[in-house]
């Protein structure tokens, strides 16, 4: 096949995801899939872009909460909110999404979001295919870029409300436009007389990169990071004026975005002041006369004074780095091994001033969020890491200049033994993040201690944040799979039965250290079972008859951090037992395994301490 029989057909393959995606976003039924709720940043997105699109402003009145009950029955479960000037309410996010979106979504309705994505999935494309064809045939071109995005969950926040997606196509495109120039010329790539290409090499397009890369500065500040390099590089290159300009024009697009906020608002920063989260309990601010945003309860949500209540030791930091790549939840490895692929070529192959560049950066935005956002970097009830989203576009870039089909091959296995569910049904996945994290070989996997309070496990209420009844009440156990059953509380339960002969698996949380943790258990009806306990790094074993009581002792050592101090438990019964179809007389329809009660000794020299 020739190149331009190979172009042609490259270009309608593009052509076909595009409206494949676009019909998509058209016609499916969001609200039945959201079964007609939205949670935390979704609904505050949402209410931003239909004020935007309705209304021209970013304020906050009855009038947006009554259109969202008009057209969506149940939440909103978190819209942030916050005290602007002349006492008026504001949306408390940055307006740049919604912004761009708000033109679809006063067209399309709830579906412009998605529209305005596939927009976004188009011109993606478009430029991972036009940016490798510099050195690569066409239809390699495009294989590369497709498995850059379907081939790790990126693909996923497609279809969320959230700025994830455009955040990721922000950064991507002032690498495109500033890269594109170098790469071409490496490549060979032959010339032609486009306006577009003609735009592409010049100066103008550098200038372009350094107003998007403002732009996606106001959107999520950590994305400063991708001025770096590029002010960098022409600096090294004596073009003192270029960088100079660069850094203007940046300054410039960042400051209007933030001047808009601070006219529109009276706040240059969106996410401080008077700020608080509403999830409904006791109603919405302005639903009722008597519901003020004083009067409304909310949670205090703002950022002033976020480093003193937020930074952790530099112990958190280093286990972050390590958790980053390899986290249960939000490790890189697993849900974007294309980027660690492109990291290690990088590292193993003759590199160019550039990509030097870009690997600073992507290691300054990756310290930036673990050290800056240490118990949240990932971002809560989410699948995999979602603020990776915009650190992702920079190993595209940093990937040598030739694609080898084997990489491709590789990224494509990586993704059928780690994401192949998620991806297959990433409806069902977004509103259960946890899901797939129940079952190999994510359970083989570290859970990120530092993350415990944001783990997509949490989403399950029964299985987050519950008491253990000792001689305090600071201490909880957060359940990491559904390896356990819910107690009855009427049945006298303060303790919890593990699920037939699954092994539960749980993370125990006191804010004192432990001496010594007891684990008082009791069989179901089988006449011999083998109950196997682990606590911290230590693991014990006992047989126990017929509904007969057994305790095994253990002196763990805590991972401790600030106040909190964390404890690994698993517990399992060989044998499970269903009484209800094997009692004649007993109503108890649970698969019961063993159950089991924490008793609690705390250290002498540990006094109990506030959260």
């Amino acid at each position: 096949m020739s190149t331009t029989v190979e172009k042609k057909t490259a270009a309608r393959i593009l052509i076909v995801v595009f409206f494949f995606s676009l019909g998509a976003a058209l016609f499916v039924n969001i609200l039945e899939i959201q079964k007609s709720f939205l949670f935390a940043d979704e609904a505050v997105y949402y209410f931003i872009t239909q004020s935007i699109a309705f209304d021209g402003d970013l304020e906050y009145t009855k009038k947006d909460i009554y259109r969202y009950r008009r057209n969506i029955d149940a939440g909103p479960l978190g819209i942030f909110l916050k005290k602007g000037k002349n006492d008026r309410i504001f949306f408390a996010k940055s307006f740049v999404y919604p912004l761009f979106a708000a033109p679809f979504v006063r067209i399309f309705g709830i579906n412009g979001f998605l529209v305005f994505h596939a927009v976004l999935l188009g011109m993606l494309l478009w430029m991972g295919w036009t940016y490798l064809s510099a050195a690569n045939r066409p239809l390699i071109s495009l294989a590369a870029v497709l498995t850059f995005l379907f081939a790790s969950v990126a693909i996923v926040y497609f279809i969320w409300i959230h700025p994830d997606f455009f955040n990721l196509f922000l950064i991507f495109s002032v690498l495109f436009l500033w890269l594109y120039k170098h790469r071409a010329s490496i490549g060979g790539e032959p010339g032609d007389a486009t306006r577009l290409r003609r735009f592409l090499l010049s100066d103008a397009s550098d200038y372009a990169a350094a107003v998007l890369a403002g732009i996606a500065i106001f959107a999520k500040p950590p994305n400063v990071a991708v001025l770096g390099p590029i002010v960098l590089f022409y600096l090294l290159k004596k073009r003192f004026r270029k960088a100079a300009l660069i850094v203007f024009f940046c300054l410039l697009a960042a400051g209007l975005f933030f001047g808009l906020n601070a006219l529109h608002t009276g706040d240059w920063n969106y996410q401080g002041g008077e700020r608080k989260a509403f999830y409904g309990k006791g109603g919405f601010p302005l639903e009722k006369p008597n519901l003020t945003f004083e009067k409304a309860k909310g949670n205090a949500m703002s950022t002033e004074g976020y480093a003193d209540a937020h930074l952790l030791p530099f112990k958190a930091a280093v286990s972050n780095l390590f958790y980053y790549f390899f986290g249960r939840f939000t490790g890189v490895t697993w849900y974007f091994f294309p980027a660690v692929l492109f990291l290690i070529l990088f590292l193993i192959r003759k590199k160019q001033l550039y990509q030097w560049l870009i690997f600073i950066a992507i290691f300054g935005e990756i310290l930036i969020y673990i050290i800056m956002m240490p118990d949240n970097y990932g971002g809560g009830a989410c699948v995999g890491n979602r603020y990776f989203l915009s650190i992702y576009p920079f190993f595209f870039f940093l990937a040598p200049m030739k694609v080898d089909v084997k990489r491709i091959a590789a990224c494509w296995i990586a993704a059928s033994l780690f994401i192949a569910p998620i991806l297959v049904n990433p409806f069902f996945h977004s509103h259960y993040p946890d899901t797939h994290a129940k079952k190999p070989p994510f359970t083989w996997l570290p859970p990120e201690l530092t993350l415990h309070n944001n783990f997509p496990t949490n989403t399950n209420p029964w299985a987050f944040r519950q008491q253990v009844y000792t001689h305090s009440d600071k201490n909880w156990i957060h359940f990491l799979d559904d390896n356990f059953l819910p107690r009855f509380p009427e049945l006298n339960e303060k303790g919890f039965w593990t699920r037939g002969s699954h092994r539960a698996d749980m993370l125990l949380k006191t804010y004192y250290p432990v001496k010594e943790v007891r684990v008082r258990l009791m069989n179901n009806r089988r006449i011999s079972n083998t109950i196997t306990v682990r606590v911290g790094g230590r693991r014990q074993s006992v047989v126990l008859g017929q509904k007969q009581w057994g305790e095994l002792i253990f002196f763990p050592k805590p991972w401790k951090m600030e106040s909190w101090h964390l404890y690994r438990v698993k517990i399992k019964a060989a044998k499970g037992s269903l009484p209800y179809l094997e009692e004649e007389a007993s109503m108890e329809r649970r698969n019961l395994g063993v159950y089991f009660e924490l008793e609690l000794f705390p250290e002498e020299s540990g006094p109990d301490r506030e959260e």
